[in-house]
């Protein structure tokens, strides 16, 4: 359905108060219901109620987008279908499952919470907020979404896409990052959500963020609820909403080192706890420059990458010059890494600062073992002409 040109109405100030008015709270409930019913996106955690099948969906989908989450989802369910066979698997395979879809803190959030369903609540997510609420990895959205998705709880949501549709209907001109805003904006989804089927209304919800009121150029046009936002009454859709500027990106050189020894293997690390890329494998990699984010510098300052190898694997290496070039994003810091190639003896390697393990791996081996998505790309390159 589509929406004439609405007339602009005077800065009514930062609250429309829309959700405090019970005529309107109705309104917008059955608007949106009837929308969402008229077609929305057939996403796979959509299909049925199944509280695991929902949980494991929101977690991938924290930071990530509907389109990179989808392949992970699919295959994720078909080695894990249950909260059982996740809370068995070795932490390796759920790293594994989940290589390449980052913010790794996620997969082993999700293989802790798998295990606490087992262990407390016989391996059944409990149709308890509070309760889910109380698993590893889950906060107010994800339980919210868990309850009323998977339970039909008038439990409400707020995440990036509903609050940017919530900012606007309220015509919310503070920062929406603030504490007091984060209030208003969950005390407007909590007296929005119906206690008839809320999980339909938060889907919807979600919807209208994801595809109608999107970050630039909304849709007013079609939005079933344009003639009560109070962002579109006041001609300020495209300035709300307001958030605190992202800081300034921070550059990274670093270089990596893929040795070989005689028999064709390559000598590949593997990170401790509590750092970054936590329990995975990568070829030897020390820091140059720039931002530090993932702690490299711990082998020293100003190393040069054959006496970094030495000091991370105890590995005596010739190393060659710069043979491939990668950029790439993390966090907020942008990456420069230079991969060169090396050779080396057959001597047992010993790790190094911030390592637990370190050794020979032939490359059947080391893609069976989980690996951030820089190290899969080098070792493409590795196996590349050239080798």
């Amino acid at each position: 359905m589509a929406y004439a040109a609405l007339p602009r109405a005077a800065n009514r100030g930062p609250d429309v108060e829309l959700d405090r008015d019970e005529a309107a709270v109705g309104e917008v409930r059955a608007a949106l219901a009837a929308w969402y019913d008229c077609g929305h996106r057939p996403l796979p955690w959509r299909e049925g109620r199944d509280p695991y099948r929902v949980l494991v969906s929101e977690v991938m989908l924290v930071q990530t987008t509907v389109a990179a989450v989808a392949p992970y989802y699919a295959r994720f369910l078909a080695l894990f279908p249950t909260a059982e066979a996740l809370a068995a698997a070795d932490e390796v395979d759920v790293l594994r499952a989940w290589e390449g879809l980052g913010y790794y803190r996620r997969a082993r959030q999700l293989h802790a919470a798998a295990r606490q369903i087992v262990e407390r609540h016989g391996g059944a997510i409990p149709a308890d907020p509070a309760l889910i609420r109380a698993l590893p990895g889950v906060g107010r959205y994800i339980a919210g979404a868990v309850a009323s998705f998977a339970f039909d709880l008038p439990e409400p949501i707020l995440e990036a896409n509903t609050q940017r549709a919530l900012a606007r209907l309220l015509a919310w001109d503070r920062d929406v990052s603030a504490p007091a805003s984060q209030r208003r904006l969950w005390e407007a989804a909590a007296r929005l959500v119906p206690l008839d089927q809320p999980g339909r209304f938060n889907q919807a919800l979600t919807e209208l963020g994801a595809t109608v009121c999107t970050p630039r150029d909304p849709t007013c046009l079609i939005c079933p609820v344009a003639r009560l936002c109070g962002a579109r009454l006041q001609g300020r859709e495209n300035l709300l909403p307001v958030k605190t500027i992202k800081p300034k990106t921070l550059e990274v050189v670093e270089a990596c080192a893929v040795v070989q020894d005689p028999d064709g293997r390559r000598l590949m690390v593997r990170r401790g706890p509590g750092r970054l890329w936590e329990g995975f494998w990568e070829f030897p990699t020390v820091h140059l420059g720039g931002a530090d984010p993932a702690g490299r510098s711990s082998v020293g300052e100003d190393v040069g990458l054959a006496e970094g190898v030495r000091r991370l694997a105890d590995v005596d290496a010739e190393i060659g010059p710069a043979g491939h070039i990668l950029r790439f994003g993390v966090t907020r810091h942008r990456v420069t890494l230079s991969a060169h190639r090396g050779r080396a003896d057959g001597c047992v390697p010993r790790p190094g600062p911030g390592l637990v393990e370190a050794r020979w791996v032939d490359e059947s081996e080391a893609s069976t073992l989980p690996r951030g998505a820089a190290t899969r790309r080098v070792a493409a390159w590795a196996s590349g002409p050239g080798r």
